[in-house]
């Protein structure tokens, strides 16, 4: 395989792809390097980085797998339904990152699980707005899967897990299938 092809290859290929392996770099990373300073942390202005940051950033080993599978998922899901699977992705975690600096409780947030929980609602609310067989079926075997998890993850009163965060995300998620789903969308940016 020449270079050029394998640059071809790798050029059409979904950012997304890439996502995952840079969060278990980065998680490696973190073993060596205090990078998990680099958190969400609401309503100060060293916490806006985190904005982008916080879904590559993992507490331990643990933390990392409770976040890998289901994201690995919720992913493929997207990129196998969306067009759009990235644009979705980036403005889900921006959407859900920025709300919870804005409300959030005071902590140092990390973690993909806002991400998940993003790509859970929206997987959900894009089944009830667009209607059709596969986005039905996918917003069906997303709260099958993940809508108790969700549930029992916004408890405020559940020590170590970023509740606030998961709720932001999944108002992000359904927020962004919304307006995927609005005429205004349709006009600006499919036309």
């Amino acid at each position: 395989m020449n270079a050029e092809l394998l640059w071809s290859t790798v050029r059409s290929l979904d950012p997304l792809l890439f996502f995952l392996p840079v969060i278990w770099v980065t998680f490696v990373i973190s073993r060596i390097l205090p990078v998990n300073r680099f958190g969400l942390v609401p309503r100060e202005a060293r916490g806006v980085i985190g904005i982008f940051l916080m879904p590559l950033l993992h507490e331990d080993f643990k933390h990392l797998m409770a976040n890998t599978v289901p994201l690995a998922l919720l992913l493929a899901l997207l990129f196998k339904t969306e067009a759009g699977a990235t644009t979705v992705a980036v403005m889900t975690q921006i959407g859900g990152g920025v709300l919870l600096w804005l409300v959030g409780r005071r902590a140092n947030h990390i973690g993909a699980s806002l991400m998940v929980f993003a790509l859970t609602g929206f997987h959900i609310a894009n089944g009830l707005v667009q209607v059709n067989i596969a986005t039905v079926a996918i917003a069906l075997l997303v709260a099958a899967l993940y809508g108790t998890t969700f549930l029992t993850s916004i408890n405020p009163w559940k020590k170590g897990s970023s509740w606030d965060g998961h709720l932001c995300g999944f108002i992000a998620g359904v927020g962004v299938a919304v307006f995927f789903a609005s005429d205004y969308y349709a006009e600006v940016f499919l036309t």
